[in-house]
């Protein structure tokens, strides 16, 4: 889950741009080579990722640096570095200031592009690669997630691969785009539009009752949430019956507002995903900053794509989806306890309070902000990571929850019964 409920954290970034990199098929030598390759002349390359907050985090190494945590996010065009004291700044050439513009009421970000740059991942590599590295760190990403981040990456790769994210291996799998070849044994087959660097399709959903058909979604892997819809006038989409206006949801550049319900269903080729939870942004903190809003009609969020083992091939313009067995028929559940958890401490493995919903569980409970968690049902949360934190969140209507938390260095118990609010 996330730090802020109803939209899990959407990282589009606008008005950035970079020299596109050469195409992964050259295979120029490791000295010279200026686009994404893979080393030792493989086709192909494994590389597992950590799923945290319903976000996909994969192993950077930049200049030599340590081992990174990158968030894999289709919704940017350009490598961001979120955390600049990560890296050696003696081995940045660092150029012009930018400023990065994304969603959220908030000011813009500034940075500074930093040219000619090594960056790999695994036996993936890219030399003379240039990069925007922020002039502050966004501490709240790494707290959302539970693990440090220190930047996020996407389009580059996915251009230049084949890529291939396997949810129930946590597996990122990078093919050379010559080298992959089609089967239908790997999903439905669904044709993208790639368009200012974000990938498209175009699918049917029920929504408020009335049919909707060919509706323009982007597929973001950099958002938390099941599916975001844009409810405007033109689009002729209405709010369901029963929504919420929950805590406000958070993008790059500040707070997102809008509304929290449900449509009646949504097809992915041959899977139709039925009472699906969705985000309604309202159009002062979104919708205007879209360039392409009149384009679209929304995105698809990780929440979503984590039910499929799915296969994007930019140069062939279409996406795989391949359902998982054992989630595709889960039910999209929201936080039921009315607490939004933070992860803290040097290891992040200290979970608080960060807020209490009126007349929640929680708050019935009596816990407030600033409690830390301690155990939940007898077992202590330094040996759960964030996301199974939330997932006991969501366990079921009704459900008790037996806390243990610290106050003002007290220990006490709350007793939390679960409630579905939408």
């Amino acid at each position: 889950m996330k730090k802020i409920k109803w939209l899990i954290f959407v990282l589009t970034i606008f008005y950035i741009h970079f020299p596109a990199c050469v195409n992964a098929e050259k295979k120029p030598s490791k000295e010279t080579a200026s686009g994404f390759f893979l080393t030792g002349n493989r086709k192909y390359d494994r590389i597992p990722f950590k799923f945290r907050s319903n976000l996909i985090i994969i192993p950077i190494q930049i200049n030599g640096s340590d081992t990174l945590n990158f968030i894999l996010d289709t919704g940017v065009a350009n490598t961001i570095v979120t955390d600049p004291t990560a890296l050696d700044k003696s081995k940045l050439d660092l150029k012009r200031k930018m400023m990065i513009e994304g969603l959220g009421d908030g000011n813009m970000i500034s940075g500074h592009t930093a040219i000619g740059n090594s960056l790999s991942m695994q036996h993936m590599q890219v030399n003379q690669h240039n990069m925007l590295v922020l002039d502050e760190p966004i501490t709240s990403l790494s707290g959302y997630a539970g693990i440090p981040i220190h930047g996020i990456i996407g389009y580059e790769i996915f251009n230049s691969f084949v890529v291939t994210l396997d949810f129930a291996r946590k597996e990122l799998l990078l093919t050379l785009p010559t080298r992959y070849k089609y089967s239908t044994k790997n999903g439905d087959k669904l044709p993208i539009l790639v368009e200012n660097a974000k990938p498209y399709i175009s699918t049917d959903a029920k929504i408020s009752g009335k049919d909707f058909r060919d509706l323009r979604l982007m597929l973001d892997t950099g958002a938390g949430n099941a599916l975001l819809i844009d409810h405007t006038a033109q689009n002729k989409i209405t709010l369901p019956e029963s929504v919420i206006e929950p805590r406000e949801g958070l993008g790059l550049n500040g707070a997102v507002r809008g509304s929290l319900g449900r449509i009646d269903a949504i097809k992915l080729g041959s899977n139709e995903l039925a009472n699906v939870l969705t985000s309604f942004p309202d159009s002062i903190t979104y919708g205007i900053k879209l360039e392409d809003r009149n384009n679209r009609q929304g995105s698809i969020g990780c929440d979503m794509l984590r039910r499929f083992k799915i296969t994007f091939n930019y140069p062939e313009k279409y996406v795989l989806f391949k359902p998982i067995k054992s989630r595709i028929k889960e039910g999209f559940e929201y936080n039921m306890s009315g607490l939004d958890i933070l992860a803290a401490g040097e290891k992040l493995d200290a979970y608080f309070i960060d807020h209490v919903k009126e007349n929640s569980p929680g708050e019935k409970a009596g816990l407030k902000k600033g409690d830390q968690i301690m155990f939940i049902d007898g077992t202590s949360v330094k040996e759960m990571n964030i996301n199974e934190v939330y997932q006991l969140m969501k366990k079921g209507d009704g459900k008790a929850l037996d806390i243990m938390v610290t106050r003002e260095q007290k220990t006490f118990f709350a007793l939390v019964k679960l409630q579905r609010i939408i």
